[in-house]
């Protein structure tokens, strides 16, 4: 494992979440996968993007998607989050890509409350 890859690991307050949605028949990776998956590291006291990472096909993608929303915190720039998506992933992949990228962050709150939850109920 990288350096990075053990910070992670040993940080609590980082979890990793994930969502996918199905991809257009017509997107060349369709054959490979069938469903786009967006996968975030988040700091739940934060939620701060500590790392992304997607199946998109080209390392490109990949890279130009983790630079579009690492460092940025799903509790306070969700809108921005969105529109960076929206506005800056133009690949035949969008939509998929956004609705993954959505799924993944429900999963995040759905988490989040959890945890609020409990550390409530202490």
């Amino acid at each position: 494992m990288h350096g990075h890859d053990l910070a992670l690991l040993d940080d609590p307050d980082v979890v990793l979440v994930s969502g996918y949605a199905r991809l257009p028949d017509a997107v060349a990776s369709h054959s490979q996968y069938e469903r786009l998956g967006v996968v975030l590291a988040v700091n739940v006291t934060d939620g701060r993007i500590v790392a992304a990472d997607t199946t998109l096909l080209t390392d490109l993608a990949k890279r130009f998607f983790r630079a579009l929303v690492e460092g940025l915190s799903v509790a306070d720039d969700l809108p921005e989050i969105a529109e960076r998506v929206r506005t800056r992933y133009a690949g035949q992949s969008g939509a998929a890509l956004t609705t993954a990228l959505r799924r993944c962050l429900e999963t995040y709150h759905q988490l989040r409350e959890q945890r609020g939850g409990e550390q409530s109920s202490e």
